[in-house]
């Protein structure tokens, strides 16, 4: 379990990582997401949702580590799917 832990926490640091790319770009796409959403909450509230997903993986595997290796696993793998191309799309 322990070993788990420490890997959903490294993937934590590399999604935090991703997300602040995402979000000190300049791409149409994440502006056009995001302002919405930062205009109504605040401009912190992906960070936080980013935060509680942590939380909740660490928190699932205290029960499951197998479980919850395997979602924050897949989330990261998906975060990063995105990140690369919304990161290495042609600019509009």
């Amino acid at each position: 379990m322990l070993i788990a832990i420490i890997a959903i926490f490294c993937a934590g640091v590399g999604n935090f990582a991703m997300h602040r790319a995402f979000m000190e770009s300049d791409d149409p796409l994440v502006r056009q997401m995001v302002r919405p959403l930062a205009e109504k909450v605040g401009p912190h509230v992906t960070y936080v949702f980013e935060f509680l997903l942590l939380v909740g993986a660490l928190a699932i595997t205290t029960h499951n580590w197998f479980t919850g290796l395997l979602l924050y696993g897949l989330y990261t793998i998906f975060n990063a799917m995105a990140f690369s191309w919304v990161m290495h799309r042609p600019g509009e």
